[in-house]
């Protein structure tokens, strides 16, 4: 039997026995309870003082003591519905309360705008770590982290893959629905049913034709990427007759001339050129299917834009001031306006209806900061020459649109008696990421 050296054996005695006195551990626990506790005990005092510094500038983000009104507010509401939903909806409602409070608080936090921009600044600028939303690619390039995940992620169609979201979704919210097939079969039949054509315009991410701006093993000559699943898409949309538009190899072809970049280097969007590539492309399209007819030059009419603005993927990091002056980025563009040189407004009853998202409100959504009267459905009216009704929505994905859909068809406006074709344009990420559930249109 082999004996041990004595230091050995007096530590083996030490590890599997720690003293810690009884006023020690309660020193402990207080002491942990008071630090977790103490982030959300400070906001409002925080808030106190930082409004009165401020109380003659408009505020950054909303007064967290406002979170914490609304989110007692919202528990007594959750007490209530137990009498009228039973205790299992109460509980569901609670859970959903607290996780949005937590959310909110933590992104809202003193102690987040505090430490969090030098942190990430250091990070950024001297390691090269971008965070759970951003990648840092080369020469300042920036990539949303789920356009990434898109590309070089399993097939979106995959039965285990569409298993798993459903799996790993949030418990307290009812699981989406990761198929898009279903959802877009429901779409195409509803419009078919009032004599309408339905066109899809899947917009490739920024990582598809840019590979070169995010890493050395592409060049700007490399072939634009996909995701594994996105050929059988196609052919499950041709089997089921629905049209679509994929611009992914006609951008490509188009940036191989160009030496302009197709996207915005510290956004998620595409730059304006390929927004009226896109346009142009749309436009030939509509016209061989018969869906549209161009009217004789003279209706709209491009005008030089310029603007220049710091993109969502930079703001994500949230950027220290000479990261964000250094991510800003000059982008000239085309304003769109009539014959009198108004610019162009949405026609609800134009036969063309562009349902969208970011990607056809980035130059035209002011509060997006790139501008405004250049985005897809003002190219796809130049090159037309005809009005186009636009509904698009800057979040909530795949769902988010076909909701604003389904009201108008509620409505009583009479928006869609007028179509003849309705242009879904979504951000192919959407495929692997959106909630492609029913939404009723019947």
């Amino acid at each position: 039997m082999t004996m041990l050296p004595d230091r050995e054996r007096q530590a083996l005695r030490e590890v599997g026995r720690t003293a810690i006195s009884a006023p020690m551990s309660w020193a402990l626990v207080l002491l942990f309870l008071l630090t977790i506790a103490s982030v959300g005990l400070l906001e409002p005092v925080v808030d106190d003082f930082h409004d009165r510094d401020v109380a003659d500038e408009e505020p950054a983000a909303e007064d967290t003591s406002g979170l914490w009104r609304q989110f007692a507010a919202s528990v007594s509401e959750s007490f209530r519905s137990f009498e009228s939903e039973g205790l299992n909806r109460a509980n569901h409602q609670l859970q959903l309360v607290m996780d949005e409070f937590e959310v909110r608080l933590e992104e809202e936090s003193f102690l987040r705008r505090l430490v969090l921009p030098p942190l990430q600044g250091f990070l950024s600028s001297r390691l090269g770590v971008g965070n759970e939303q951003a990648y840092l690619g080369r020469a300042d390039w920036l990539f949303y982290r789920p356009d990434v995940d898109y590309v070089t992620g399993r097939g979106f169609l995959e039965e285990d893959v569409l298993w798993a979201r459903v799996l790993q979704s949030d418990p307290w919210a009812d699981p989406p629905r990761p198929d898009p097939m279903a959802a877009l079969r429901e779409l195409d039949a509803g419009l078919r049913a009032k004599g309408i054509h339905l066109l899809l315009l899947p917009t490739p991410v920024k990582p598809m034709l840019e590979p070169a701006s995010f890493s050395g093993r592409f060049t700007r000559q490399s072939p634009p990427l996909q995701n594994p699943s996105f050929d059988e898409f196609c052919r499950r949309l041709e089997e089921h007759g629905i049209d679509f538009l994929d611009v992914t190899a006609d951008l490509w072809r188009h940036g191989q001339s160009s030496p302009e970049p197709l996207y915005l280097r510290t956004d998620t969007h595409w730059a304006p050129a390929a927004v009226e590539h896109v346009a142009e492309s749309l436009s030939r399209t509509l016209i061989a299917l018969d869906l549209a007819q161009q009217s004789e030059a003279g209706v709209f009419f491009q005008r030089p834009s310029e603007v220049e603005n710091l993109g969502d993927i930079a703001r994500m990091l949230t950027p220290t001031p000479g990261q964000a002056e250094r991510w800003r980025q000059r982008v000239a563009s085309h304003r769109v306006v009539d014959a009198s040189g108004r610019p162009w407004k949405s026609d609800s009853q134009a036969e063309v209806l562009l349902l969208g998202d970011s990607f056809s409100n980035i130059y035209s959504d002011s509060s997006l900061g790139w501008g405004v009267g250049s985005g897809l459905a003002e190219q796809l009216s130049f090159y037309l020459q005809r009005p186009v009704d636009k509904i698009a929505l800057n979040a909530g994905g795949a769902l988010a649109a076909r909701r604003a859909l389904r009201r108008h068809w509620a409505g009583s406006s009479g928006r869609l008696e007028s179509k003849r074709v309705v242009i879904y344009q979504f951000a192919v990420r959407e495929l692997k990421q959106g909630d492609w559930s029913l939404v009723g249109l019947d």
